[in-house]
This record gives C-alpha cells, structure tokens and sequence, in this order.
C-alpha cells in the first residue's frame, strides 16, 4: 500500500501540530485544506497506512472505524 509524499507528511505533521489534542476524522482535521484533495478517498487510503505502518507522523493515533467507514484519529 502506498504512504502519503514527503510534502503530503509535512503538511500533515503541520496540521497535527496546531491541532488540539482530540479525536478527528480527516476532513476535519484538514478543514479548508480537505477541498484541495483530488481524491479523498485514496488520500484517506495513503493517510491511514502512513500512520500505522511508518513512523513518519508524530502524536497521531488510528482510533475508530465509524458506521459511515470514516476512520478517526486521536492527536495527542
């Protein structure tokens, strides 16, 4: 499975760091920067699987599958 890009990471590690902690689905963690993703769907894909098979995002938890299949993270 494919991770997200050295500059997706650092945008993402950004908005993990002025995120309070708490639990976030990705469209709401990214905010206005969700609308700048072309496919969320694959995005949300490579996010997941950088999170739990790297150690290249910090203070960022995989919590929960939600019933509508949107996965929650917990920053810390």
């Amino acid at each position: 499975m494919a991770i997200l890009t050295p500059e997706e990471i650092s945008l993402a590690q950004s908005i993990i760091n002025n995120s309070p902690p708490g639990f976030y689905e990705l469209r709401e963690l990214y905010g206005s920067q969700w609308l700048k993703i072309s496919s969320p769907t694959t995005f949300g894909k490579r996010f997941k699987e950088t999170v739990n098979t790297t150690c290249l995002l910090k203070n960022i938890k995989q919590k929960t599958l939600k019933s509508d299949n949107h996965h929650t993270y917990e920053i810390s």
